[in-house]
């Protein structure tokens, strides 16, 4: 048996902590809300496509001056992606007895018949908060950084050396779309020049003035398409975040950082009038799952266009936050599962700018 919470770096004696208020608990990660930076598209179970309708060419001459009218050859132009959205699940098992006895925190139960099964309001909830929490996390990995061909570092791979491929390996992700679309000549790209360095000092070194750079390319090769489509957004790593505020600070250009107040405590930065939203879970992805052991494998990166050009799609949005948490009086032990669909979508290459 084992317990979901890990007491063997504590102290367990008559001093410990007694009550929750006492307990420092490790602060759940920074999260962007997936619908600032996804379009969140639900029924989706299993194979399905997505069709695109392209327009007519140019049509439209000189009348010849007969009643014999020119008659054009186009056509609309026609093309699909599919959604293929992958069953992702995951159980974590929990023995109440695997706690020392000594450990104060929560309250055991008397009945010594109700030793496995009572557990105090206070520990089911910190449960099931760090449960919801991983789903997220892996929600954000798995759409973010997803790679079937991907593997560790020395078989082919970027994963940091010892990761277990089997979590990034499930469906192609935003990044791997995204790539692979600029491969093919479809979405333009502003290569920053910091992540070929050797290092993590020399790729971590930028140019003061980068993330204006990044945003200033991607924004001028963007198609003029996407800015009409509107509802765009600037994602990028919280290290290039940085470096923007660094340099409005150092160049004393506060006017161009406009901050719109959302509510109390709420601020939201922008660039050219778009949106940004900081990908804190890129940085964090990046840094422990794609380090070579001498650099990371891009560690700055920025996607511009409409988030409802990269949906997510899941069967039932509300998996993503659910569990079925229960205990089972046959081998003692609470079970927490959790599954979801999930899958996302480049939709339109063209409607993307990125920068890496």
């Amino acid at each position: 048996m084992a317990s979901l919470i890990d007491l063997s770096s504590l102290t367990i004696n008559e001093q410990e902590a007694l009550v929750t208020s006492e307990a420092i608990f490790e602060k759940v990660y920074a999260k962007p809300v997936l619908t600032d930076a996804h379009l969140i598209a639900t029924g989706i179970q299993m194979k399905s496509q997505i069709p695109f309708y392209g327009m007519f060419g140019m049509v439209g001459k000189k009348s010849t001056g007969s009643c014999a009218l020119m008659e054009e050859t186009k056509a609309i132009a026609a093309s699909e992606k599919w959604w293929d959205p992958m069953l992702i699940e995951f159980r974590l098992t929990h023995c109440q007895e695997d706690i020392n006895q000594l450990f104060k925190m929560w309250k055991r139960a008397q009945s010594a018949l109700a030793t496995w099964e009572d557990m105090a309001n206070e520990q089911v909830a910190f449960m099931a908060d760090r449960v919801v929490d991983a789903t997220i996390e892996s929600i954000l990995r798995i759409t973010s950084f997803a790679d079937t061909s991907e593997d560790v570092i020395g078989s082919g791979g970027n994963l940091t050396a010892g990761t277990t491929k089997a979590y990034f390996t499930m469906l192609d992700g935003l990044w791997n779309q995204l790539i692979a679309a600029v491969a093919a000549g479809t979405t333009p790209r502003y290569t920053i020049a910091e992540n070929g360095g050797a290092s993590y000092a020399a790729q971590d070194n930028l140019a003061s003035d980068r993330a204006l750079l990044a945003m200033r390319g991607c924004y001028n090769n963007l198609d003029t398409r996407a800015r009409q489509v509107g509802n765009l957004v600037f994602q990028m790593t919280d290290s290039l975040f940085k470096n923007w505020l660094s340099y409005l600070e150092d160049k004393s250009l506060a006017f161009t950082l406009q901050r719109t107040e959302e509510g109390k405590g709420t601020d939201r930065y922008t660039y050219r009038g778009i949106p940004i939203v900081v990908r804190f879970d890129w940085d964090r992805n990046i840094r422990t799952s794609f380090d070579t052991g001498a650099k990371y494998y891009l560690p700055h990166r920025i996607l511009l266009g409409p988030i409802n050009n990269v949906p997510i799609g899941t069967s039932d949005e509300s998996d993503m936050n659910n569990m079925d948490m229960f205990y089972d009086r046959t081998d003692k032990k609470h079970y927490s599962d959790v599954a979801f669909y999930i899958d996302c979508k480049l939709l339109e290459n063209y409607l993307a700018a990125v920068a890496y």
